[in-house]
């Protein structure tokens, strides 16, 4: 179809659009009665879907009156015809939707992560931008195309189309129809959230481990180690978990998966594809991009002369070194601040779920990593307090008081405290800080929130002093560090002060 251009088509064109109009006007009130019906705050995706809704109705609307407006010229239905297209875009979307919302979980953690999954993956909200496609998803694309292409080569066998009677053609759709069912199975679940993908073995999956007993490192509750995708070459990070047997520790990989998968940050690491195989049914393996083994715990833990050799562009006390250390706490405060926008506390921040990418270049990048106890944050809802690590707990954690968004920023300020100290010091400012919350006396609680006076003072002794930069890095530290969590600075505060801050804006 194109926009008409004369008269004559004009005269054609106002009863389609009339026809169309007839038809949306009584899908958007049986929409609409459904959304009110079942529409609830306590179920996110219902909310979602009431809110897509409206957007349709809206776009009805605007369609109807511009369809009825006097005097239309060729600019006015070039408007038309835009916003026909819009609604018929926004009807694929609804129904879509709501077909999901049918058969989803709608409430608890389970709808929290349906309705990220939703929007990013149902709906063109725009909200994500960065993924490219997933490996996982287009690979197995590419299988069930396969697979087709299998089934209407047998349907389309060389009987010449003058022997076929309806009764050959019926069986040999009957014939294929395990086949088919297979097929729209697979479809479906490939396109499901916290989809895990079946193989026979390892070497049916589209990646090889280059060196077995190479460099890995440990996540939570798996070992993360590096494979490379047999089509396109990327070094990947793969993350298995074994002796899966139990539906509560399915419960909990499935939850990360989700969590994963909804993240659309070029500061957290991305989500390839989950994946279990038939001759190791009791492990599930995550592959994610990209393939970053160092750690910002081995920044801070490393020697000087080790550092060095690993991080060219480190040297302590210095102004350019500082500027990439400032860009790395940006991009910490951007990935963090993308998960709260989103919804998500991630719960664990902590040094070693912190990866340097390219550590050794120009421009290193800071990746937030290791969301298996991450949740979608809820205003007053439950929390278990020793799933984050002790050491980099708040205090209203240490309470058992009601944790929020703020606590992933006190996780965050620990971090930062630690990486200037090195920034300052080197290995030596590590371990004075390091030392003024883990000492050896047996009163001590080896917690920086049950420590923080002399953690405090250590760090003060450290970073206080030096340039506008670094008194600037340090006095955005402390306000994160502040002991009651209404007190400390929303994160996007601490993105916008960061932002500001020498070598922040020169990555390309």
């Amino acid at each position: 179809m194109t926009t008409p251009s004369t008269q004559d088509d004009a005269n054609t064109w106002e009863p389609t659009i009339l026809q169309v109009l007839d038809q949306f006007v009584p899908i958007c009130k049986r929409f609409t009665i459904w959304a009110k019906e079942l529409a609830s705050p306590e179920k996110p995706l219902t909310e979602l879907a009431s809110e897509q809704v409206q957007n349709l109705c809206t776009s009805v609307a605007r369609l109807s009156t511009q369809a009825t407006a006097p005097g239309r010229g060729p600019a006015e239905d070039e408007q038309l015809w835009q916003i026909l297209t819009r609604c018929k875009t926004q009807l694929f979307e609804t129904v879509s939707l709501l077909s999901f919302v049918a058969k989803a979980e709608q409430s608890g953690q389970e709808g929290a992560l349906n309705e990220l999954y939703a929007r990013r993956f149902i709906l063109d909200s725009g909200t994500y931008t960065n993924t490219p496609p997933s490996h996982g998803r287009v690979d197995g694309m590419i299988r069930l195309g396969l697979d087709l292409k299998g089934i209407i080569a047998t349907l389309a066998s060389d009987t010449p189309a003058a022997l076929l009677t309806p009764a050959t053609t019926s069986k040999r759709f009957q014939q294929q129809e395990p086949k088919i069912s297979d097929l729209l199975h697979g479809a479906s679940k490939l396109v499901s959230p916290r989809h895990v993908h079946s193989y026979e073995s390892i070497a049916e999956t589209p990646y090889y481990v280059l060196d077995p007993a190479g460099e890995a490192y440990s996540g939570s509750y798996g070992t993360v180690q590096k494979v490379v995708h047999k089509h396109t070459g990327e070094h990947l990070a793969m993350k298995t978990f074994h002796s899966v047997f139990s539906n509560k520790q399915r419960k909990k990989i499935l939850r990360e998966i989700g969590i994963l998968e909804v993240c659309d940050h070029q500061n957290i690491v991305r989500f390839i594809q989950a994946f279990s195989t038939e001759d190791d049914d009791q492990a599930i393996r995550l592959v994610m991009s990209p393939w970053a083994p160092y750690t910002l715990l081995r920044f801070l833990h490393s020697s000087d002369v080790k550092r060095k050799n690993r991080c060219p562009w480190f040297q302590p006390d210095s102004a350019p070194s500082s500027c990439h250390i400032y860009r790395i706490m940006y991009e910490l405060a951007d990935a963090v601040g993308w998960l709260h926008g989103h919804g998500i506390k991630h719960k664990d921040i902590k040094p070693e779920n912190i990866l340097l990418h390219q550590e050794a270049s120009e421009f290193p990048t800071a990746l937030v990593t290791d969301v298996g106890v991450s949740k979608i944050y809820k205003p007053g809802g439950s929390t278990n307090f020793i799933k984050s690590t002790y050491v980099y707990l708040a205090p209203e954690q240490h309470a058992m008081k009601e944790s929020s968004l703020r606590s992933d920023v006190w996780q965050l300020g620990c971090c930062f405290a630690e990486v200037l100290a090195v920034a300052k010091s080197g290995f030596s400012g590590y371990v004075k800080l390091y030392e003024s919350y883990n000492r050896e006396e047996e009163d001590c609680a080896c917690s920086i929130a049950l420590e923080y006076p002399s953690f405090s003072a250590a760090f003060g002794a450290l970073c206080m002093r030096g340039s506008a930069a670094q008194k600037k890095a340090y006095a955005v530290t402390v306000g994160m560090l502040e002991l009651e969590p209404q007190d400390r600075p929303t994160i996007d505060l601490v993105k916008g002060v960061l932002s500001e801050m020498p070598g922040v804006t020169k990555k390309a």
